[in-house]
């Protein structure tokens, strides 16, 4: 999916360059020539069409642009790397670029990087949702919330019907504790999706390039969207829980996992849901079902050492402690006795 992104990202670039005044039209065929290669499949051909533009005309920079898109799509990341410095060495005021070459700067691991790229392309006023969204993700990744909430409420404000950004900020809003914020941005891309399943659920097939670059940013296909619209459900049941509304989460938990069998953390918060209104043997079968999909994550095995705990089995429940207690005792004994002490009070 990201492939067909990025592919649909330059054959935009390659419609803006088409449309460029007369006096370019001569500079400009050889663009459309390997825009052509790469709609039948052949980017290696459009790489040499650019080639042999660029060795007789070295300062085209839209030449430069194209060939650094087409080569990231074909895996080539030094060759890409190389025409996007280029840009920016021929226009250094090309927010694009900057962009394009923080996509580059992430592939290779160098965040900050990246970032310093996303800054530089906002600060050159190429301010479009994607650079916002990349940057929030990052800084998401770095711990810093509050930057991240920023940056994603920017990006909203710039294109206010992309459904995938609700989502992100909604799990931002749920780590920051501002539910009911949360609870209206999924039940905005819960809304979404439920609304035309014939049209929001398949990939687009639209003639026209850049209605189909639209629905490809705002709805792309089923299965690509699978996983964001489960978390959602997954999310929404857990406010649905913290509000003890029981019925209504467990309900978002189904749905979760029906459209995404995956989501571990569906089953988990399913799991606490079950043992809160005493159904052990099925809350066991959920935390069962998160483990065999992360069998390292703490949080499931003390889950499951406390719905065996309630169920008279303190053997196998201090196994699962133990295991915890190994790798940080401190810790994980907190958390033990919190769960421990919140499952026996339940009615």
């Amino acid at each position: 999916m990201k492939r067909k992104i990025l592919l649909l990202a330059v054959l935009t670039l390659c419609l803006t360059i088409s449309l460029d005044t007369q006096a370019q039209k001569t500079q400009d065929e050889p663009i459309k020539l390997a825009l052509a290669e790469l709609q039948a499949g052949k980017p290696a051909q459009a790489i040499s069409i650019l080639t042999e533009f660029i060795s007789k005309h070295p300062s085209h920079v839209d030449s430069y642009l194209l060939r650094g898109n087409v080569r990231l799509i074909s895996g080539e990341i030094t060759g890409a790397l190389s025409d996007f410095n280029r840009v920016i060495q021929l226009r250094p005021d090309m927010g694009q670029a900057f962009y394009q070459r923080a996509y580059l700067r992430l592939l290779g691991k160098d965040v900050p990087g990246a970032l310093q790229d996303l800054d530089t392309a906002i600060a050159k006023s190429y301010k479009v949702d994607a650079v916002y969204t990349l940057r929030a993700q990052l800084r998401m990744g770095q711990s810093d919330l509050k930057g991240g909430l920023a940056d994603l409420d920017e990006a909203i404000k710039l294109n206010p019907n992309n459904p995938q950004t609700y989502a992100i900020r909604a799990g931002v809003l749920i780590l920051t504790e501002d539910r009911e914020r949360a609870l209206v941005d999924l039940n905005y891309l819960l809304t979404w999706y439920e609304a035309d399943p014939a049209k929001r659920r398949k990939a687009p097939q639209a003639e026209d390039l850049l209605v189909a670059i639209k629905t490809e940013n705002q709805a792309p296909g089923d299965v690509a969207m699978l996983p964001l619209v489960g978390n959602a459900y997954a999310n929404r049941g857990l406010i649905h829980s913290f509000h003890g509304k029981a019925e209504a989460a467990i309900s978002d938990y189904n749905k979760a996992i029906r459209i995404d069998p995956k989501n571990m953390w569906a089953y988990f918060y399913r799991a606490k849901e079950l043992e809160g209104r005493g159904d052990l043997e099925a809350a066991l079968a959920d935390v069962n079902r998160a483990i065999q999909i992360d069998p390292l994550n703490g949080n499931f095995r003390v889950e499951h050492g406390v719905v065996l705990t309630l169920m008279g089995n303190k053997k196998d429940a201090q196994s699962d402690f133990d295991m915890l207690l190994r790798t940080d005792r401190t810790t994980w004994q907190k958390r033990i006795d919190e769960r421990l002490e919140a499952a026996r009070k339940k009615p």
